[in-house]
């Protein structure tokens, strides 16, 4: 009778389970590809929030500058200059926050595209989906 060396039927089925060296290649490539996306995606978020806080701060600071110059205004058209001015740089803290938002959103959407270039330009065409207008839904 024979002796089963265990240590060796252990190895035997380990073998069997162990990936083989292209898709241990092709796995090391798609978490390298992930954790630099993911980089990217932190690095964006870190500059948009950054950009909102520093709005948020030079609002703060002319809305005390406003009020100030406000309260000092001698005539009724002063006081509307002063607001009007502070109204006017608001509107654009909001616009820029809108453009940050946009430039977010398409960083993180370039980041979404994971394909190697190769491969998209040999895929099939994709489709196109192409959103549903308001005017449309309401003419339905």
């Amino acid at each position: 009778m024979s002796t089963l060396d265990v240590r060796e039927e252990l190895s035997a089925m380990q073998s069997l389970f162990l990936p083989t060296s292209s898709v241990s290649e092709a796995v090391r490539a798609n978490a390298r590809t992930f954790w630099h996306n993911q980089d990217k995606v932190i690095d964006s978020m870190q500059s948009f929030a950054n950009g909102w806080f520093e709005r948020r701060h030079a609002g703060a600071r002319a809305a005390l500058e406003a009020a100030e110059r406000m309260c000092e205004a001698t005539t009724p058209i002063d006081l509307l200059r002063e607001y009007q001015d502070w109204a006017s740089g608001s509107f654009q803290r909001v616009m820029a926050d809108g453009l940050a938002c946009q430039q977010q959103m398409a960083a993180a959407i370039g980041v979404l595209d994971l394909s190697p270039t190769e491969a998209r330009d040999k895929s099939p065409e994709r489709v196109k989906f192409k959103a549903p207008h308001p005017a449309d839904a309401r003419a339905a």
